[in-house]
C-alpha cells in the first residue's frame, strides 16, 4: 500500500513537473506576440512545444494505461514499435534542433576585427521609423566603423509597402546621423530578403572593387544565416551582431533555426 502511494505521489509530481514546464515555455514565446504581433516559425514552434509538453503532463496516465492494456492483451510488439518510432523521431528531431541552436549561438558572438567592408543588413520600417532591430543594427555598425576608419558600408534593404522609405536609405540616414560620413556608404535599395540583401550588396562589392572579406552588422540571432548566404555569393563574412531583447531572444533564435533548414535546402 505504501509503495503504491509512494508511486501515485511520483506520478502527481511528473505531471505537474511537465504542466508547469509546458506552461514556462509558453511563457517565453508570447512576449513577441503581445508587444508587437510578432507571430513567426519561431514562436509558432515554441508555444505549440510548450502547449504540446503541458498536455503530456495531463494526459500521462491514460498514455501509461493504453500501453498496459496494449501489452496485457498481446499487442506488445505493435505498442512497443509505436512507440520506439515515435521516440527516435522526437529524439532525431531535438538532436538536430540543438545542433543548429548551437551554431546559431555560436555565429552570434563578435567575429569582425579589421574588415574594411561592412554590410549592415536591412529590418522593418514602420512608416518612417525604424524598428528596434534595425536601430540595432546601424548602432553596432556606427561603433564598428568607428573602430575602424578606413571601413566602407553598404546599406542593404528595399522598401515595403507600408514603408515611407527605403531601408538601405534608413540606415543611410542613421548612420549618418550617428557621425559616418555620406561618401562611406553606399545604398542598396532593391533587395527584400536576406538572400537579396546579400547578393544585391555583392553587386556593388564588385563595382566598386570593394574587398570581399566583410563584416555583416546584423541581429545576433541573424548572423549564421546571413554568413551561410554570404559563403553562397563568394563573400568570406564575420559577425558583428547587434543584441536584440531578452524577451525576443527565444523566438527569434528559434525561427532561425527553421530558416536555416530550409536555405540548407
Amino acid at each position: 500500500m505504501e509503495n503504491s502511494a509512494t508511486k501515485g505521489l511520483f506520478m502527481i509530481a511528473i505531471r505537474i513537473a511537465l504542466v508547469l514546464l509546458g506552461l514556462y515555455i509558453i511563457r517565453l514565446y508570447i512576449p513577441p506576440l503581445i508587444s508587437l504581433g510578432v507571430l513567426n516559425l519561431g514562436n509558432i514552434f515554441g508555444m505549440g512545444a510548450g502547449a504540446a509538453i503541458a498536455l503530456f503532463g495531463i494526459i500521462l496516465p491514460k498514455i501509461i494505461s493504453f500501453v498496459k492494456q496494449q501489452i496485457e492483451s498481446g499487442h506488445k510488439k505493435p505498442a512497443v514499435a509505436v512507440l520506439s518510432v515515435i521516440c527516435a523521431l522526437i529524439l532525431a528531431f531535438l538532436i538536430a534542433f540543438f545542433a543548429t541552436l548551437g551554431s546559431v549561438v555560436a555565429a552570434s558572438h563578435q567575429t569582425a576585427t579589421n574588415q574594411n567592408t561592412v554590410i549592415v543588413l536591412g529590418c522593418q520600417i514602420r512608416g518612417s521609423v525604424p524598428s528596434m532591430s534595425l536601430n540595432q543594427r546601424c548602432m553596432a555598425a556606427v561603433k564598428y566603423m568607428n573602430e575602424n576608419p578606413d571601413a566602407v558600408a553598404i546599406a542593404s534593404g528595399g522598401q515595403g509597402s507600408d514603408e515611407d522609405l527605403s531601408e538601405g536609405q534608413c540606415i543611410f540616414n542613421i548612420m549618418t546621423e550617428n557621425g559616418i560620413a555620406p561618401d562611406r556608404i553606399f545604398i542598396e535599395d532593391k533587395s527584400t530578403n536576406t538572400d537579396e540583401n546579400i547578393a544585391f550588396s555583392k553587386k556593388i562589392i564588385d563595382e566598386k572593387g570593394l574587398s570581399t572579406d566583410v563584416a555583416v552588422a546584423t541581429n545576433e540571432y541573424h548572423e549564421k544565416r546571413a554568413i551561410m548566404i554570404c559563403k553562397k555569393n563568394g563573400i568570406t563574412a564575420y559577425s558583428v551582431p547587434a543584441p536584440s531583447s531578452k524577451w525576443g531572444k527565444p523566438t527569434f533564435f528559434t525561427r532561425e533555426v527553421f530558416a536555416i533548414w530550409a536555405q540548407l535546402l
